[in-house]
C-alpha cells in the first residue's frame, strides 16, 4: 500500500516533516506552498512569539470585535527563551522542525525516500519562494526524485 502525503501551507509543511522523520515510510509528497524553514518571525506560529513580544509576534489578532481594543492571540506553548529552562527553545529544537536543513537531508537521502511534487508561487508573501527553490535544489543535488 502506498503512502501519499499532501497538503498546502501547514499541511505541506507537516508532510515534509514526516518525510524528514520517517522517509522510508512515505512514497509521495505533494506540497503546495509550504514553508520549509522557520524564517524571519514565523516562529510565532508555534506560540513562541509571545515569549518575545506578544504585540509584534502574535499568532493572529482581531481589531474588529471592539472599538479601541486589539486582541492578540497566540498558541499555547511550553517553549521559552530561558537558557536554563528544560523548555528552552534551542537551535537544535528549531532545526529539527525545519525540512530545509542540508545536514538532515544528507542523512535522509541514505534511506529509501519519497518522490516530491512541489508547487510554490513566486509571489507568496508569507513563505518566500527562494526558500522552497533552495530546498528543491538540495533535494535534486542529493538525488531525490523531484
Amino acid at each position: 500500500m502506498r503512502t501519499i502525503l499532501f497538503g498546502n501551507s501547514y499541511g505541506g509543511y507537516l508532510a515534509n516533516l514526516c518525510a524528514k522523520i520517517a522517509p522510508w515510510s512515505i512514497d509521495f509528497i505533494l506540497d503546495n506552498s509550504s514553508f520549509v524553514n522557520l524564517f524571519g518571525n514565523i516562529f510565532r506560529l508555534i506560540g513562541f512569539g509571545k515569549e518575545i513580544d506578544f504585540t509584534r509576534y502574535h499568532g493572529t489578532y482581531d481589531d474588529t470585535l471592539f472599538k479601541n481594543i486589539f486582541l492578540y492571540l497566540s498558541d499555547k506553548t511550553y517553549w521559552n527563551n530561558n537558557k536554563f529552562s528544560k523548555n528552552y527553545f534551542s537551535n537544535a529544537r528549531k532545526i529539527i522542525r525545519e525540512p530545509l536543513n542540508k545536514e538532515h537531508l544528507i542523512i535522509q537521502s541514505l534511506y529509501p525516500n519519497p518522490k516530491y511534487i512541489l508547487y510554490h508561487s513566486i509571489f507568496d508573501e508569507r513563505s518566500p519562494f527562494k526558500n522552497k527553490e533552495n530546498f528543491v535544489h538540495i533535494l535534486k543535488e542529493l538525488n531525490f526524485k523531484v
